[in-house]
């Protein structure tokens, strides 16, 4: 058998030449499709509605909702497990959400910005942040960048980082006392 007719044989794992897979070429050139992964199972069963029956009356809710009232039942009763869960969750809850100091209200500042500085649109893209008058780069910026272009210099690693959001580091917020009213007094949107 002649070497040229050998390899243009077709048999067990030598398909027809024209039928193979062309070289740079995907099988699957669609790509597997969406929400055929474990979380989007996973989220499809937790919104499923299901029948929960809450001081004599029945009602759809969500399962996690049905869930989370489970819980908060079996802590009610006394269950230590359960108190121990809801109370973690509530930490975690109070953790996530912005503290209003009392008497107090949030001021939005106004500047007027140089055409040429590109912080703003930054600021709107949430790619910077405005820590203490100052701006620094968003984590996921940073990571997403550095996976683009991975060799950088001691120097320049260092330099990043010092311009990077650090962990605990929070936007800037100006509180001010609220004015007394007399009763009565409605203001303009209220």
């Amino acid at each position: 058998m002649d070497d040229e007719a050998h390899r243009e044989s077709v048999g067990y794992r030598r398909p027809p030449r024209h039928s193979r897979f062309r070289k740079g070429q995907s099988g699957n050139p669609s790509g597997r499709r969406k929400g055929s992964g474990i979380r989007s199972a996973l989220e499809k069963v937790l919104d499923r509605k299901v029948t929960v029956t809450v001081d004599g009356e029945r009602l759809k809710v969500p399962l996690t909702e049905a869930l989370v009232l489970q819980l908060v039942q079996k802590a009610a009763a006394g269950d230590a497990r359960s108190i121990r869960e809801v109370l973690k969750i509530a930490d975690q809850m109070a953790a996530a959400s912005p503290v209003k100091p009392e008497g107090k209200r949030l001021v939005i500042e106004r500047r007027i910005i140089d055409p040429k500085d590109c912080n703003p649109a930054l600021d709107l893209l949430g790619i910077v942040v405005p820590v203490d008058g100052r701006y620094r780069v968003a984590p996921w910026a940073v990571e997403a960048a550095m996976a683009r272009k991975p060799r950088l210099s001691e120097a320049d690693r260092v330099l990043i980082s010092n311009a990077t959001l650090k962990p605990g580091e929070k936007r800037r917020e100006i509180w001010e006392p609220v004015e007394e009213r007399p009763r009565g007094v409605v203001l303009p949107g209220e």
